[in-house]
């Protein structure tokens, strides 16, 4: 059984389609990467010239790598705390969000009903 891909930096400047493929294959791409799965494919031997800046991305896959990779090391950078500030993370972010937007949205139609609410 495969553990879920667990973001080290903020998920803010990624799109849904980017946190799709990460959220999927981040696992792989990071084993990839770090030499702990052997490329069986061209395309996997080309991902890895990529992730280690040999080739410039190409693929959508290759892009949201690079762009993932480059994030971490930004957020890593002393000089880009002080810009970023002190954020708090939650592993499930979006899901907590969406949850909330909810349920503002369903409160709103009510009192748009004039079903009360508080």
């Amino acid at each position: 059984m495969s553990t879920a891909f667990v973001f080290e930096c903020s998920r803010e400047i990624f799109s849904e389609e980017e946190i799709s493929l990460l959220e999927r294959y981040g696992n792989q791409f990071q084993r990839l990467m770090n030499g702990d799965r052997v490329p069986m494919t061209v395309a996997q031997q080309r991902f890895v010239e990529v992730a280690h800046g040999r080739c410039k991305p190409e693929t959508i896959y290759e892009q949201v790598w690079w762009k993932y990779i480059w994030r971490l090391s930004w957020e890593k950078d002393p000089a880009n705390k002080a810009v970023m500030g002190e954020r708090r993370h939650f592993p499930d972010d979006r899901g907590d969000w969406k949850r909330m937007r909810g349920a503002v949205w369903s409160d709103m139609q009510r009192r748009s009903k004039g079903l009360g609410g508080s």
